[in-house]
């Protein structure tokens, strides 16, 4: 290349050019840098969100342009840009606006001039029903309802309502010839018709909701899934789980429940399972434990409308919007947030000159869970001082009321950081400390330093030693097995107990229609509320579908060196 260019140049012109390349390179390197689309997503507020980590050389025009989003959507769920784009910012970018762009490029090219453009049906999408069958009931090609609506694929499983068009030439309604109460639905305040000039079918014959019939005298089948690896070394912390399930189901019956109990170890191969009998016959599922083995298990539950229960993966709640039967018991992520956001904001009010700082270490997980909480703590209407590394600590001053909340779950790390607060030697009056629950269970740290600086801890749960129920379990769990109970032993004691106890009671028939309101309510205000050994239930529904538990404990080191908690 250089040859060619020296035998046409000369030399002044070559240097010129280099110049040139030189002095447009940055721009031109800023201007090809590609947006890798995000592989993690969140549910927010009940919408799902690429949490986007910012590179060098983006722009807030190429992340708008890759994401299909405007520049004030961004703005508006990340008031953090306001300042300009920094690398290693995380944002969160809602997934409809790309999944909408990819449809209107895949959408089926169909010539749908024969259908009339503004008059529609609106049909709400059932379980099970597929696109032939709504395309038969209607008389209209599959092909023009997937181009009316923008699909890209025959799938239903993600939509609840199909806009049905109408040819110009048909007279309305000719294929209905079925008795249209058998499959109508209750009409809401947010349902609409689009058609002004003929009703609309989905509507016009109401079902109206009842509560089934519950028999609370039947027996009932509880499938648990553990990867118990029974065939190998058995993991102890599965173990731990099951044995606190066995004292459940034995407390159960003690009470007068008819339960049976099915535990099928998927250690070695989940897909087996999912085609067992065994899960077949089962009123209930509990587990599996990971959201892995989980999303293979949610389509069966679905076909057989079966409660399943993620009992420990905080990270399953994502698959809410694809299972209506499916209990989310572990705390999310997102609500572990929440709950820590709303004990800050308390102790703010408080203060008379509040000063958040949040500090976390290197890890992805702990800056991720940092910008979650400063973005949450924003909404919330606090100011957060600073954001980032220990380096944040500078942030700390004499005059002021400092909030400090520390995210990091290593022992070493949080040792260091505690020192260093100790060494500015501010006032203990002028500092509260937040920490995560890791921290409860460190060993070697000087612990006077927590109730030296007002320590909080948001917890998903706790056991509190003073309460003679818990007490009782312990003796009972010794006797049995010769050992203390861990952690996993009060959670397979409290999640077996909690949806067992619920089964009894009618949760089966209640969750089995997901559309019936009555029966939801129901569920939430009587069933889903219950204080066990170590965790609290607050079961609320979430909108895209399924329940999320809410309940978190707050727990409060005092400088009288006294130890109290809180329901959140």
């Amino acid at each position: 290349m250089k040859k060619y260019l020296g035998n046409r140049m000369s030399g002044f012109c070559l240097r010129l050019l280099a110049v040139a390349i030189m002095a447009l390179a940055p721009s031109f390197a800023l201007s090809q840098v590609k947006i890798t689309i995000s592989d993690q997503i969140v549910s927010v507020k009940g919408e799902k969100m690429y949490v986007h980590s910012v590179k060098r050389g983006e722009t807030i025009y190429s992340i708008c342009k890759a994401y299909n989003i405007t520049a004030d959507e961004l703005q508006r769920l990340n008031p953090v840009i306001s300042g300009g784009l920094k690398e290693g910012q995380l944002l969160y970018i809602p997934v409809s606006g790309l999944q909408q762009k990819e449809n209107q490029e895949a959408a089926p090219q169909v010539d749908l001039s024969g259908y009339d453009q503004e008059n529609f049906i609106n049909h709400k999408v059932r379980w099970l029903e597929n696109l032939d069958d709504i395309a038969e009931k209607y008389g209209v090609e599959k092909s023009a309802i997937m181009a009316f609506n923008g699909m890209k694929t025959e799938s239903l499983k993600k939509i609840k309502r199909l806009r049905i068009p109408v040819r110009k030439k048909d007279a309305p309604y000719t294929t209905y010839t079925d008795n249209p109460s058998d499959t109508a639905d209750v009409p809401t305040q947010n349902d609409t018709v689009a058609t002004t000039q003929n009703p609309d079918p989905e509507t016009d014959f109401p079902r109206t909701y009842s509560m089934p019939e519950l028999n609370v005298g039947k027996s009932r089948t509880v499938a648990l899934l553990l990867p118990l690896n029974t065939g190998g070394k058995p993991n102890a912390n599965y173990m731990d789980f099951y044995s606190g399930a066995l004292m459940a189901i034995e407390q159960i019956k003690l009470a007068g429940g008819n339960i049976k109990l099915n535990v099928l170890d998927y250690s070695d191969d989940i897909s087996s399972v999912a085609e067992s009998e065994k899960i077949r016959e089962a009123d209930l599922i509990i587990g599996p434990i990971r959201y892995e083995a989980l999303k293979e298990i949610v389509p069966v539950a679905n076909s057989l409308r079966i409660p399943i229960v993620s009992p420990l993966d905080a990270a399953a709640d994502s698959l809410l919007g694809e299972c209506p039967y499916l209990f989310q018991a572990a705390l999310s992520t997102r609500r572990q947030v929440e709950a820590l956001a709303d004990m800050v904001i308390e102790e703010s009010s408080k203060a008379p000159n509040p000063n958040i700082i949040i500090v976390y270490s290197t890890s992805s997980a702990d800056a991720y869970k940092s910008e979650m909480l400063k973005n949450v703590l924003e909404e919330k209407g606090a100011s957060v001082t600073s954001c980032g590394g220990s380096s944040s600590l500078s942030a700390v001053r004499r005059d002021m009321d400092n909030i400090i909340i520390v995210q990091t779950y290593t022992e070493g790390l949080t040792a260091e950081i505690l020192r260093q607060i100790d060494i500015k030697m501010i006032p203990p009056e002028k500092v509260t400390l937040f920490g995560t629950p890791k921290w409860k269970g460190f060993e070697s740290l000087d612990m006077s330093l927590y109730f030296k600086y007002n320590t909080r801890i948001c917890m998903p749960y706790n056991v509190d030693l003073n309460r003679e129920d818990v007490r009782q379990f312990i003796r009972a769990y010794r006797s049995l097995y010769g050992c203390e109970p861990r952690a996993n032993s009060f959670n397979g004691y409290d999640i077996v107990y909690f949806f067992c106890k619920n089964l009894l009671s009618g949760l089966r028939e209640c969750a089995e229609d997901p559309e019936n309101s009555i029966a939801a309510d129901y569920m939430e205000k009587n069933l889903l509320q219950l204080d066990l050994l170590q965790q609290k239930f607050r079961f609320t529904r979430n909108p895209e579908g399924g329940y999320v538990n809410t309940a978190a404990t707050k727990i409060y080191f005092n400088p009288d060196y006294s130890i109290t908690s809180e329901q959140n």
